[in-house]
């Protein structure tokens, strides 16, 4: 047998899955090839790891400690009564401060105008203007 054809049934042979002339053939290989041999102890001490990994119990109390955590933080936290009172009051005040800081900026900007309007543009109406298209020849 060689090592190819003996990696290929390692598992089997493992799992005592093999008929009992290819598990001998198997076994005389194992005895002269210490590669493979390396190789089935390997994956014998994977399968522990794993099985160990599956047997291990957990914390019985562990539940109990994360939903006491849990419980605590649910917890609302009392609001002193001058807190609550004060709170609108603030906004308020905010909103405010930010309409009159607002008009003051824009009052920084404006320009007022200095010419006066002529009187003959305050007498214009315009609803009463003929079209330009009843002037022309067409």
């Amino acid at each position: 047998m060689n090592c190819e054809l003996c990696r290929k049934e390692l598992e089997a042979y493992r799992e005592g899955k093999l008929s009992e002339g290819t598990n001998l053939e198997l076994k005389k290989h194992l005895d002269s090839c210490p590669e493979c041999a390396t190789v089935l102890h390997g994956e014998a001490m994977m399968d522990q790891i794993i099985s160990h990994e599956k047997t291990v119990l957990s914390n019985p109390f562990l539940s109990t400690r994360v939903m006491a955590e849990i419980e605590k933080t649910e917890t609302p936290i009392p609001i002193p009564s001058w807190q609550r009172a004060l709170k609108p009051v603030m906004v308020m005040a905010s909103i405010a401060a930010a309409i009159t800081i607002g008009v003051i900026s824009g009052n920084l900007y404006y320009k007022p105008v200095s010419e006066k309007i002529p009187v003959e543009l305050a007498y214009m109406d315009d609803a009463t203007m003929e079209l330009v298209n009843y002037l022309s020849n067409d």
